[in-house]
């Protein structure tokens, strides 16, 4: 959770926008709070995506697919303007964290947490299908992990089972995605049980991938009937819950015992810690917005401009009694420099590995670009203006083989990662292709005016 940037919305829709929870390649996320007091999920269009007419019918169809599938194991809408100016959207906030930021952070989770997990999002399946709706990007990243079970959110793709245009998520999609055929229901089958083998991936099994004592061999069966190659042959949401039901697994524990690892919980928590108390702006972060502007505007030759600026943190001068003799021991004042320009904060991107990477797409300051056949290694530095005060980043990739990728802000890794997570056995995580997505906002100081950094 970041603090608001100075170009944010502060309102949209009778809701108060209070800081941002994330960004991304197509939309910004702010956490919002009604005029009752509830806490909410605001998702807006970037600008440059909501000019262009598929984008705006693209959104039109999320907001769609969000309310009909709205319910117990999917925050409902309450609220949405997709055709309006500045087009949002907005669902009940649920303090969480993604099943790939838990797994990233603590590990693949135990067998009897991967059984609530499939069973509630077996359960919003069922939900989702009777809408008649396909989620059709089933992966960790779209699972939030709440106190109370799991939500399955982001409708950005959803639709209609027809024949699908090449959407998804490599890893996760289903061979009859990946082919072009229709996305109907056994799709989000499979890509569910691609999510169950990520959560517990370790679960039961050694560094070899052999079955450990704590191995649970009937969910590891549920699994790999999700991810059978003919949809026919898979089981429907319905008959995995009642699946699940029958079985509680040999690990079971006793009832009331919280369902998450308690590092996770912390979590979760800690994010609900954030809501009750957003990051406000920071201090004069308004004011020295109005002297660096006057910075820029001293460059144009607009002199008389900068003195009003630079005024704004002084007091006010005593009056001047022009008949007054000047004090023969006073100098006159030595003039300034002109300040240098402030030096840009770069943003690097750097991949590293065997790939190949089929297709990556790069942001800072939702300013996206996509390429294709990237070779490695490969790095491309973003320079964003000091005054920006931060800069947000996201970077999605489809690849082969092994991938690292870090991120370095003013020469400072910021992240490393690298794909697929080595904790994943390759029995468990097949040949590819293989996906990964990370983003973050990175805030740095700004020099006063008259620095010369």
């Amino acid at each position: 959770m970041e603090p608001l940037e100075h170009d944010d919305p502060r309102s949209l829709g009778g809701h108060r926008i209070l800081a941002r929870l994330g960004s991304g390649a197509t939309a910004v996320v702010y956490l919002g709070r009604s005029r009752g007091g509830r806490l909410v999920a605001v998702k807006v269009v970037h600008a440059e995506r909501a000019r262009r007419p598929e984008g705006r019918d693209h959104f039109v169809r999320e907001v769609a697919a969000t309310a009909a599938a709205g319910g117990v194991h999917s925050p409902p809408v309450v609220g949405a303007d997709p055709g309006g100016r500045v087009p949002w959207l907005a669902t009940e906030f649920v303090p969480s964290v993604s099943l790939h930021e838990a797994v990233e952070r603590f590990g693949p989770l135990p067998a009897h947490s991967v059984r609530r997990l499939a069973a509630g999002l077996a359960e919003a399946l069922v939900a989702v299908h009777r809408a008649g709706v396909v989620h059709r990007d089933v992966k960790p990243a779209n699972v939030l992990l709440t106190a109370d079970g799991p939500k399955l959110v982001d409708f950005g793709i959803a639709a209609a089972a027809q024949p699908a245009e090449l959407a998804g998520t490599p890893g996760f999609m289903s061979p009859e995605q990946v082919a072009g055929s229709v996305a109907g229901p056994p799709t989000d089958v499979y890509s569910l049980g691609s999510t169950l083998a990520y959560a517990y991936a370790r679960g039961g099994t050694g560094s070899d991938g052999t079955p450990g004592p704590g191995d649970d061999a009937a969910l590891r069966e549920l699994i790999a009937a999700c991810r059978r190659l003919d949809p026919a042959e898979r089981p429907t949401p319905a008959a995995l819950g009642a699946r699940l039901a029958a079985d509680p697994g040999p690990d079971a524990p006793p009832p009331g015992t919280a369902w998450l690892p308690a590092p996770v919980l912390a979590a979760i928590d800690a994010h609900a810690g954030e809501a009750a108390n957003p990051p406000l702006a920071p201090a004069g972060f308004p004011r020295r917005r109005l002297l660096l502007g006057g910075s820029a505007v001293l460059a144009a030759g607009a002199g008389a401009v900068v003195l009003l600026a630079l005024r704004e943190d002084r007091a006010p001068a005593e009056p001047r009694d022009d008949a007054r003799p000047a004090d023969r021991d006073s100098a006159p004042p030595a003039e300034k420099p002109e300040p240098a320009p402030l030096k840009p904060v770069a943003v690097e991107f750097a991949l590293t590995g065997d790939g190949p990477v089929q297709e990556m797409t790069y942001s800072v300051n939702r300013k996206p670009e996509t390429l294709k056949d990237v070779p490695l290694p490969w790095r491309r530095t973003v320079e964003v203006p000091r005054e920006n005060g931060s800069a947000a980043w996201s970077i999605e990739l489809s690849h082969y083989g092994e991938v690292t990728y870090e991120i370095h802000v003013d020469g400072r890794r910021t992240m490393s990662q690298r794909s697929p997570n080595a904790g994943i056995p390759a029995a468990v995580r097949g040949p590819g292709p293989y996906s990964a997505e990370a983003g973050g906002e990175v805030a740095f100081a700004v020099p006063p005016a008259d620095s010369n950094v």
